[in-house]
């Protein structure tokens, strides 16, 4: 087998950059000047002391460039400052892994002397084989933390048990940190952490000696597939077949947009400083990646609805696959009433079609984000317990596009806890004086599926998860989802944020916290979000600030801004009012709103909005005024706090929701008169139709903001139902 073959096999060709800050320029190197000042062993000279444990990983470390565009290595990186996490591999643990590569076929002999390694690549000339193993176990060890944050410790592990740490690896990696439930050792990915030679203090951060090589799939969630279709692999055979059968595999297969990273580490992308009180720096993604989440109904749930056995499936050809579920899909009318029929499945409007793509996102979403935890009622986000409110969230899915409900509760109505649903439906104890933490009950059509987190799929560019029950959008879903007022939150809407691991970190690194996306014309970083030349956008973090934003992020702009969205689709036709989630204060700027389908000839919605005009005051840089908005605190008599609504409402004003709270204060945001919900439109809008928003600036002052924290979708049946007014949640 030719090399580069088996490295295609392999899937390691990707680029290799390390979590270090960048530079605009073509090279990185390391300046390692101060090594010699240090007192005390830095991780690369602990490391050097023990050759009888760590020789083979050390050989590795200076072999290694930091990147493609580096001319440093990874033992120069760790000899200098800095702050690192490093999970050291025995010599053990790399033999053991080479042994690994001789019993799946990439190599021939256990050493880095297989012939395999020595194969240089005539175009390159490169041992491509040897680096990419090299690169592969070096960067999966290596977590950098920069300047902000301490290494990780045995005793953060506890924190995130069952979860993914905070940060990537310098794989650019999500790990997951489990137990061994009779030793209590921890395990990062699959590799045991020694719990003796475990929290090394070094003057550059802390090492922690695995005895296994952290190795995480390298596939792909296209290759994943194709490889259970290609192989006959009982488990996802059956949704493998469909995904081929209407023609996504090959882009469920992308993984990174490397025009982007190039441009990034040659200095043609950058985004401009922009020089103000509030925002003076922002630190630019290293990396623009393509993910994708996929809910799938495993092949034990299908041989149990179609009568089947594990044999039959197996047995079973692509077209017989094919036309099983199609007519199951066709009999349970689980499509749109206008979907096509016939053989062309790649059409987004066929019926196999929304099937199978209702069960994709075009987002990696990682079990910690399917909801967010952060400051809802109740919730103590510094020890992530009293999970007692109601958590959901909404994505849009692939093909034709469609929202997902995911949705947490502590306790649901029948006592089943802990668990993270796709469209479920319930009906909430949400009266004006209650707690708003349980369910009443639910209609059994609207429990919707559960996932199965203890069975979930890693590929590099998503996540696969198996659910319990079979999912789909039709009817009945439309016009659930259709009479429930849908919130989301901003930064849920752009998938680039969830894709690159931006959104929701647990960090305080300024790096995680103030991130800056170019404009539109410097380079197209969202897909639904065109920024404008003068727009200086930030996406900024405040979850351990304990911001009073909803779910802690927000989007905030400065400059002369324009900024045009693709607003998610509509569950159903009718009437909504689309508001806008709003935080007066001085800082705040006002713009004028456009709406409509023609993204390049949007009329205005209305009167500019104002965000500077909280309930009570209106913060201007001259001095605080009189609000003309009408809020008041409630009273004890709701007849009063009805009235106060109705005339806010009339000035196209709400309280805030009282479902979230201010963490520092212990405050609901209904009780704090500058956070509001401003109604921007209600228009009568099509389930079909693709509808844009517009922000442009009105103010001369450039230094003002944009702020966007979150959306709401309110359908009529919701906001102007005489008999269930509208909950205060």
């Amino acid at each position: 087998m030719k090399v580069v073959s088996k490295i295609k096999n392999l899937l390691l060709l990707l680029p290799m950059v390390a979590g270090v800050a960048l530079t605009q320029s073509c090279t990185e190197n390391i300046d390692t000047s101060a090594r010699y000042t240090f007192t005390g062993n830095t991780i690369m000279s602990y490391l050097e002391e023990y050759p009888d444990v760590y020789g083979e990983y050390c050989t590795m470390l200076d072999s290694v460039n930091i990147s493609e565009y580096s001319n440093s290595t990874l033992s120069q990186l760790l000899t200098a400052r800095g702050n690192y996490t490093c999970f050291a591999p025995t010599n053990e643990a790399i033999h053991a892994y080479l042994q690994h590569l001789v019993d799946t076929g990439f190599i021939s002999i256990p050493s880095w002397d297989a012939p395999e390694f020595q194969e240089v690549n005539p175009v390159t000339n490169k041992r491509e084989l040897l680096e990419s193993v090299r690169q592969t176990i070096v960067y999966n060890s290596l977590f950098d933390h920069g300047d902000d944050e301490e290494a990780f410790q045995t005793s953060d592990f506890s924190e995130y048990l069952k979860f993914e740490l905070p940060i990537q690896n310098m794989r650019n990696r999500n790990l997951t940190i489990d137990q061994d439930a009779t030793t209590k050792q921890f395990i990062i990915g699959n590799s045991p952490i020694s719990s003796t030679n475990c929290n090394i203090f070094t003057i550059n951060g802390r090492i922690h000696q695995i005895e296994k090589v952290i190795a995480p799939s390298e596939k792909t969630v296209g290759s994943f597939f194709t490889e259970v279709k290609n192989n006959n692999i009982y488990g996802y055979k059956i949704y493998s077949v469909l995904l081929d059968t209407c023609g996504l595999i090959k882009e469920l297969s992308q993984h990174e947009d490397l025009e982007y990273y190039r441009g990034v580490m040659n200095g043609s992308i950058k985004a401009d400083y922009y020089h103000t009180t509030e925002h003076s720096y922002g630190f630019l993604p290293e990396h623009r990646y393509y993910g994708y989440t996929v809910f799938a109904e495993d092949d034990n749930w299908w041989a149990n609805e179609l009568g089947l056995t594990q044999e039959d499936i197996l047995a079973m050809t692509s077209e017989q696959i094919t036309e099983a579920v199609y007519n199951y899909v066709l009999d349970k009318q689980y499509h749109l009433e206008d979907a096509s029929r016939g053989s062309d499945f790649e059409d987004i409007n066929n019926a196999l079609n929304q099937f199978v793509t209702y069960h994709l996102i075009p987002a990696k979403i990682g079990p910690g984000k399917l909801v967010i935890h952060h400051n809802e009622l109740w919730y103590q986000p510094d020890t992530k317990t009293g999970k007692g409110n109601i958590v959901y969230e909404y994505f849009t899915s692939m093909g034709k596009r469609r929202l997902i409900k995911t949705y947490e509760a502590e306790q649901t109505w029948n006592g089943e806890k802990d668990v993270i649903w796709i469209n479920r439906f319930p009906q909430l104890n949400n009266g004006r004086n209650v707690s708003y933490v349980t369910e009443k009950a639910c209609d059994s059509d609207k429990e919707g599926v559960k996932i199965n987190l203890d069975n979930v799929e890693k590929p590099i560019n998503g996540y696969i998860y198996s659910i319990s029950g079979c999912l789909y959008f039709n009817k009945q879903t439309s016009e659930n989802m259709g009479t429930e007022r849908i919130r989301m939150d901003a930064s849920s809407l752009l998938k680039e944020l969830l894709s690159c691991d931006i959104r929701a970190k647990e960090s305080t690194a300024d790096r995680h916290n103030k991130v800056r996306i170019p404009s539109s014309n410097v380079y197209n970083f969202f897909d639904d979000l065109e920024i404008g030349d003068k727009s200086y956008f930030f996406y900024l973090n405040g979850r351990q600030a304990h911001w009073m934003d909803y779910q802690g992020d927000e989007w905030n702009v400065v400059g002369n801004y324009e900024l045009t969205f693709k607003l998610p689709p509509v569950p159903k036709d009718g009437t909504y009012e689309l508001r806008i989630g709003v935080q007066a204060n001085d800082q705040r700027g006002m713009c004028q709103v456009y709406w409509g389908t023609n993204k390049n000839a949007l009329p205005a919605a209305g009167i500019p909005f104002d965000m500077r005009m909280g309930g009570e005051q209106w913060f201007t840089k001259a001095g605080t005024l009189q609000s003309t908005v009408g809020w008041a605190k409630d009273e004890e008599d709701e007849e009063v706090n009805i009235e106060i609504e109705k005339q806010m409402r009339n000035k196209g004003y709400m309280k805030a929701p009282n479902s979230i709270y201010t963490i520092g204060t212990k405050q609901t945001m209904r009780t704090v008169s500058k956070i509001l919900r401003r109604i921007i439109i209600r228009e009568e809008m099509k389930k079909d139709e693709t509808y844009y928003i517009q922000f442009k600036s009105v103010l001369d002052d450039i230094n003002t903001q944009f702020f966007f924290d979150y959306i709401e979708f309110c359908p009529k049946e919701v906001y102007d139902n005489p008999l269930t007014p509208e909950d205060i949640w």
